[in-house]
């Protein structure tokens, strides 16, 4: 009983130290970190704000519509919130941190039942000081951290069955399973890919495993009774997952999905293979732990491993997910290993240090009969009676060393020396192995999550508060969450695609990121330009190449019009402005399209001006061609007005590539193997490339030669070209490889290419297309794009977060 009550204990504090700590690092800063727990509290504000029995929608994530959130979780949270009146934020801290602990005693419980205590016992100290369990509670992956308790659970239960009785069993189980299935899709498919392949095996050679057939059939009833128990969920929940979620087969609307996941979230063949020969390691453990090589709870352990490790590899044969979340299922596993390691070479030691201590016993009795010997031995006289005075001497010492001897042996005893190896071990793997979290490693992952502050929660309720219910918001992605789910308002989220697996979220996420951005947007999948507009100086126009590689272009031209200087004479006096101090007169974007409404051209359109000349900004992109072609006019308004010069700064990537043609300049940047080109195809300017400063900038002199008029045309693109290293390795070899691409492109009849056009953004008729009320903006040199632009008005600000109104829309009541 005592032993019992010791181990309960220390089970005990282990698990309370494993809620606490967790709890501590979500309320650091008074709000939980992490975006997705403002998700979480959209669906729990979907299910318990009208009573909606449609669990797969919810009315605030992405502007409000199909939802792929499982609501197990939320259910039982909202049921908890309106029990103990708890703050919505705190009642799921609370609650995930909970289940987050547990987690520790089901990894004790299964390990203990597997292999023995003592190696139970570390595992539950390394879970509870797991960074990705942790780390996971940090960012908000709430459902997910409660099947985390429940798989571990139920395989539990499942190796125990014959401790049950039939229904006890097939009950308890089958909650469990209808529990997982409830509450998070992905962890669900896990859970019955590892169960169907256990049960598989079980049924191929149940003697190799040292079970029945009949064990197999009681570890697969449950599943199929838990499925039954949720059917009404699941009747409703399976044909929108087949028809939105972009792992399905054949779902429309999710390439942007897929081919961000691909370009940002595979997990590379060498950084797994590692972790499947933790399966022979197991293997080789149970040989030494139980007398056999495999049994059924070493295949319950591989198929646990081996299952989440094969599917991160599914991109092999197209099918597409974030891979990364694979890695949170083989933790438990990947932890019972390293607590075995731990467990067995404390073992190892301890018996090392058992055969030691045996073996001053034994000197000590080898000696006295020695000193025995030696005393009958050694006759009479000087040197006799010399030597027995030596050997009283030497009999006290070795007395006194005995008795330290006596005392060290009785305290270190083969517990203590385990515990103290186990202990040494314990602290080299939380120090020195990343999976592990120091406290300082806590916090700094708890800060890195964090979103919400006060000034940001301010900015919250007083949305909720003073707009209507109906107002659709825009935010950033991490914000957004939180708005919609908190203020209980529509919110556009501005989501990377490879967050994101509902088709319906992604055009609503396109466009929160593309009006937080830019005004306008075009992307005639070849090259893709954005202009900033007219009131913020950034971006006017920005060139960037559509990379082979990856999904996310990049940025390489960029026209700034704080860097482009009109130098003109009004009445013989010289004067200069920059363009940004223009007024902007006229902003729109214009599209020419077939009769199929496929876009054949697009032009954005800018005119700025002042009292004396007018300035016209005409950006074009064609169907099928590589280049943007921006064609500038300057007319002025006075006859006493002359135009002297156009001063303009382009910033470039990479360095120049020699061509011996003044029309042009191009760049390369080896770095991601994209070439530049600038063509003059209208008022040759004076050129230079500072390549000293970084990044490179582009010096273009135009003279306008005094005259009342002035037009100027240049050419711009970028794109993916060859990453055969042995075109670069010197000047020489780079400008002979480009010399006939470059020459290709100066030629002014291109053939255009059948390639459709991607994508148009214009912000106008993007909030109208969305309902857009209200942008909530944190990023302060955004702000002038709002502020100067009428459309808009500010009506928030505090030192986070600026709120404006769309002005114009027809659901933005007050």
């Amino acid at each position: 009983m005592l032993k019992a009550n010791r181990t309960y204990v220390l089970l005990l504090l282990i698990f309370t130290f494993s809620f606490l700590y967790r709890l501590l690092l979500m309320l650091w800063s008074n709000f939980p970190s992490g975006a997705d727990i403002g998700l979480h509290n959209s669906v729990i504000h979907s299910i318990t704000g009208s009573g909606n029995t449609n669990f797969m929608h919810n009315n605030y994530q992405m502007g409000g519509g199909t939802s792929l959130t499982f609501p197990g979780y939320h259910i039982f949270a909202s049921t908890i919130m309106i029990m103990t009146g708890f703050t919505e934020y705190i009642a799921q801290a609370v609650i995930v941190a909970l289940f987050s602990s547990l987690i520790v005693l089901c990894a004790y419980l299964i390990t203990r039942s597997i292999w023995s205590e003592s190696a139970g016992f570390i595992v539950a100290f390394l879970v509870a000081i797991s960074r990705f369990d942790v780390e996971m509670t940090l960012w908000g992956g709430y459902p997910n951290v409660i099947t985390l308790m429940l798989i571990p659970l139920t395989f539990y239960m499942f190796l125990q069955k014959d401790r049950f009785t039939k229904v006890p069993f097939l009950v308890s189980t089958s909650i469990l399973a209808g529990s997982i299935f409830l509450t998070h899709s992905l962890s669900a498919g896990i859970f019955v890919g590892v169960t169907v392949l256990t049960v598989l095996l079980i049924f191929i050679s149940p003697k190799t495993f040292g079970t029945t057939r009949k064990t197999g059939f009681y570890w697969l009833l449950p599943v199929v009774l838990g499925v039954v128990l949720v059917a009404p969920f699941l009747m409703q929940a399976v044909p929108t997952y087949l028809s939105d979620n972009s792992s399905a087969p054949n779902v429309p609307g999710v390439k942007d999905i897929n081919f961000a996941i691909l370009s940002t979230r595979i997990l590379p063949l060498e950084f797994v293979f590692p972790l499947f020969l933790i399966i022979v390691a197991f293997v080789l453990f149970s040989r030494a732990y139980k007398g056999r090589f495999v049994s059924l709870p070493i295949l319950l352990l591989s198929a646990w491993l081996f299952v989440p490790l094969f599917l991160t590899q599914g991109y092999l044969w197209g099918f597409i997910i974030d891979y990364n979340r694979f890695l949170y299922f083989i933790i438990l596993p990947v932890m019972i290993f390293i607590a075995l390691l731990i467990d067995h070479g404390s073992s190892f030691v301890t018996k090392i240090v058992d055969f030691y201590r045996s073996l001053p016993a034994e000197f000590k009795r080898a000696k006295q009969t020695h000193s025995q010997k030696t005393l009958v031995d050694s006759g009479s006289g000087v040197f006799a009676k010399i030597n027995r005075t030596w050997k009283i001497k030497a009999e006290k010492n070795e007395k006194t060393l005995s008795k330290k001897i006596d005392w060290l042996s009785a305290h270190l005893t083969h517990r203590t020396v385990y515990a103290v190896f186990a202990l040494f071990f314990l602290v080299f793997s939380f120090v020195f192995i990343p999976i592990f979290l120091t406290p300082m490693e806590g916090h700094n992952i708890q800060s890195f999550y964090q979103v919400m502050n006060n000034p940001g929660w301010e900015a919250i309720q007083w949305a909720k508060q003073n707009t209507p219910a109906n107002a659709t918001f825009v935010s950033d992605a991490l914000y957004g969450w939180w708005f919609g789910g908190f203020a209980q308002r529509p919110t556009l989220s501005a989501v990377d695609p490879q967050y994101l697996t509902s088709a319906r979220e992604v055009d609503p996420a396109m466009n929160a990121t593309n009006l937080l951005d830019t005004d306008y947007l075009i992307d005639n999948g070849l090259v893709q330009v954005r202009d900033d507009g007219g009131y913020i100086a950034r971006h006017n126009p920005e060139i960037l190449a559509t990379l082979n590689w990856t999904y996310f272009p990049y940025s390489f031209f960029t026209f700034d019009s704080n860097d482009i200087q009109i130098v003109y004479t009004v009445n013989g006096n010289l004067t200069s402005v920059m363009l940004d101090q223009l007024t902007v007169k006229q902003m729109q974007m214009q599209k020419i399209t077939d009769e199929n409404n496929s876009v054949l051209q697009a032009t954005v359109s800018i005119v700025r001006g002042n009292d004396y000349f007018n300035y016209t900004q005409l950006t074009t992109v064609l169907k099928g061609l590589p280049f943007v072609n921006t064609t500038t006019t300057i007319d002025v308004a006075d006859s006493g007005v002359s135009l002297n010069l156009l001063l303009m700064t382009v910033e470039g990537k990479g360095y120049q590539v020699s061509y011996p043609d003044i029309r042009t300049v191009c760049m390369m940047d080896e770095g991601v193997k994209a070439f530049g080109q600038l063509i003059f195809n209208l008022n040759q300017p004076k050129v230079h490339v500072r390549e000293e400063v970084s990044p490179p900038l582009i010096e273009l002199q135009y003279d306008l030669k005094g005259k009342s008029q002035a037009k100027l045309e240049i050419s711009a693109s970028a794109y993916s070209v060859t990453d055969d290293l042995q075109y670069y390795t010197n000047p020489t070899t780079v400008a002979n490889h480009f010399a006939p691409m470059i020459t290709a492109n100066l030629n002014a009849n291109q053939t255009p290419t059948d390639t459709p056009f991607k994508q148009t953004f214009d912000y106008q008729a993007e909030m109208q297309n969305h309902s857009v009320s209200y942008i909530a903006c944190r990023v302060l040199e955004m702000y002038p794009k709002f502020l100067r632009d009428p459309s808009f008005s500010l009506v928030f600000i505090n030192s986070e977060v600026a709120i404006f109104k769309a002005n114009g829309n027809l659901n933005q009541d007050g």
